[in-house]
């Protein structure tokens, strides 16, 4: 799922790639998605793409191929799936090596990867209609997975409008459901542009709880089970319903709110980006689970993708971009992994950084709060960047410190032409990743 800019046609819009299910899901004991970022990042690069397809999969090819070493954070990753790895004979043989999980500096090969890869570099269309449709078909069922060649056929990306909010003379684009947590961050951004200018330092932390409280409170109204929207989604992310949700806030006191138990725990990755010309690009992807369903097909290099509200709850994705279509400029785009901690973390960043203008880093590095309605909890962030539990514990909050998930990636540019001078970007310090800008002295 993806929130990208077109600088000359003054439009944010959403390409949606999230994996859907397989038709035979339903009947299976270990059902797997029909994988859909090949299809996704294509039609990506079809809008918005300057190079050609072959030169960007020729680096990744390469690096499956001679292989790379494994990072300190892949490493854990592996260490922390090893029984679930272990389990797939295809898996074990890459991820545990002579029987033992990838070490930090390991060298990582994927030779299957690679040649996969390399297929699709000269035919990409090939991976869900060709020979390679049918092989992959037989190795996903070889595997115990659920995947078909009408599966991958009928697996088309959407271009959608994103849930627009008006943020003082921008506008912030969030993804809408079923990126689950661009509805929840977008309702959240409604609730607090106008207040959020006007609330002193002590009443923010109360402030952001409250509004997130709300907000998944009201996920109940609009999502399904498996995470994709009902009927009642239109006006998500409008004024009218973020005031309707608003409407018995005090500043004073907590109101405790009517709302499901929030068990978003799927792990996702993050990424953000402009070009030289201000056209930017914010994105998650996600298998639904640390490696998918535990499960490789056999000679693909392919980890399984879990089925969406079955095996591991609805999808915590929902990249942003604050735009100003008058000047044409970015001023911000960010997406954030972690689970159900996602939207908040990712509102409090935009937050900051837009509206309480500090520098991207500070907002990045501020002491998180959550609040997800049920349990009647605030969690404020333990740990080295613990937040001060007193403007909360003062208006009647359950408080409870612990370690906040989420990790954001984000991006942030003043008024004129991007250039490095102008934009930062930054990587969540509480995680292994990385940013960078590629610019001109």
């Amino acid at each position: 799922m993806c929130v990208a800019y077109d600088k000359e046609k003054k439009r944010a819009e959403v390409v949606e790639f999230m994996a859907p299910p397989s038709a035979s899901s339903a009947a299976s004991r270990n059902p797997s998605a029909v994988p859909a970022n090949i299809r996704g990042f294509y039609a990506l690069h079809a809008r918005y793409g300057k190079f050609r397809w072959e030169q960007l999969l020729a680096e990744p090819e390469r690096l499956a191929r001679l292989g790379a070493p494994a990072s300190r954070s892949f490493a854990a990753d592996v260490a922390r799936a090893a029984n679930l790895l272990a389990a797939d004979p295809a898996a074990r043989q890459v991820f545990l090596p002579g029987g033992r999980p990838l070490a930090e500096g390991q060298t990582f090969e994927q030779r299957d990867l690679a040649a996969l890869i390399g297929r699709l570099r000269r035919s990409p269309g090939d991976f869900y209609v060709g020979a390679q449709a049918r092989e992959l078909v037989s190795a996903v069922a070889e595997a115990g997975g659920t995947l078909t060649i009408e599966d991958l056929r009928d697996l088309k990306p959407a271009i959608r409008d994103g849930l627009s909010v008006p943020l003082g003379d921008d506008v912030a684009v969030f993804a809408p459901p079923p990126a689950v947590a661009g509805g929840i961050a977008a309702t959240m951004t409604a609730e607090l542009a106008g207040r959020w200018d006007r609330a002193s330092a002590d009443e923010k932390p109360h402030l952001l709880a409250e509004a997130a409280a709300r907000a998944y409170g009201d996920r109940a109204r609009w999502m399904l089970p498996h995470g994709w929207p009902n009927e009642q989604v239109a006006g998500l992310g409008g004024k009218g319903r973020a005031d309707q949700l608003m409407a018995n806030y005090s500043a004073e006191r907590h109101v405790p709110v009517e709302a499901p138990k929030a068990t978003d725990a799927i792990p996702a990755a993050s990424l953000v980006t402009m070009d030289s010309n201000g056209n930017a690009v914010a994105c998650n992807v996600t298998t639904y689970g640390l490696f998918g369903n535990g499960r490789m097909a056999p000679g693909t290099g392919i980890m399984l993708s879990a089925v969406p509200g079955l095996s591991s709850g609805p999808g915590s994705v929902g990249p942003v971009l604050v735009v100003n279509n008058n000047s044409r400029e970015v001023h911000f785009a960010a997406a954030a992994s972690g689970g159900v901690t996602a939207p908040t973390s990712l509102v409090q960043v935009l937050l900051a950084a837009t509206i309480d203008k500090v520098p991207l880093e500070t907002a990045m590095a501020a002491p998180r709060v959550h609040h997800s309605g049920s349990p009647d909890i605030a969690f404020i962030e333990a740990g080295e960047r613990a937040a001060d539990a007193a403007p909360l514990t003062k208006r009647g909050h359950e408080v409870k410190a612990v370690p906040i998930p989420s990790r954001v990636q984000a991006l942030w540019c003043a008024t004129g032409d991007p250039d490095f001078k102008k934009c930062r970007v930054a990587s969540d310090p509480r995680g292994s990743g990385l940013s960078v800008i590629v610019g001109k002295d």
